[in-house]
């Protein structure tokens, strides 16, 4: 898997897909106006963010980002979320991904979070 298959995957969705950094730098992929679709969020609007990877092989990041933030942030509660480097209108979502990357799971992973809140 490469971001670019990602990306493309994202795209053949309908999702405007867009690229960012965060203040250190690091590149992301941005998709604009997710509608979460399921769970407590459902019907939420929100622009979500994935590290790119840097790697070979590829390692999906164990985080994702929204912006607006969905949820208070506390690190120490059951949602693990805080304030991210992309900028002070972000979430960063503390989230590991243990499967084999492939564009579709990184993405049903995306929604398996934002939809078990």
């Amino acid at each position: 898997m490469t971001d670019e298959l990602l990306e493309e995957y994202l795209c053949g969705l309908g999702y405007s897909v867009e690229t960012a950094q965060d203040t250190a730098g690091a590149p992301y992929i941005v998709v604009r106006r997710l509608t979460i679709p399921a769970g407590s969020l459902a019907g939420r609007t929100c622009d979500v963010a994935l590290a790119k990877c840097r790697t070979m092989p590829y390692m999906c990041p164990p985080a994702i980002h929204t912006r607006p933030a969905l949820v208070p942030m506390d690190t120490s509660g059951p949602l693990k979320t805080q304030a991210s480097g992309l900028g002070p209108d972000w979430q960063y979502w503390s989230r590991r991904f243990d499967r084999s990357p492939s564009p579709q799971r990184v993405w049903a992973h995306v929604l398996t979070v934002l939809s078990e809140v």
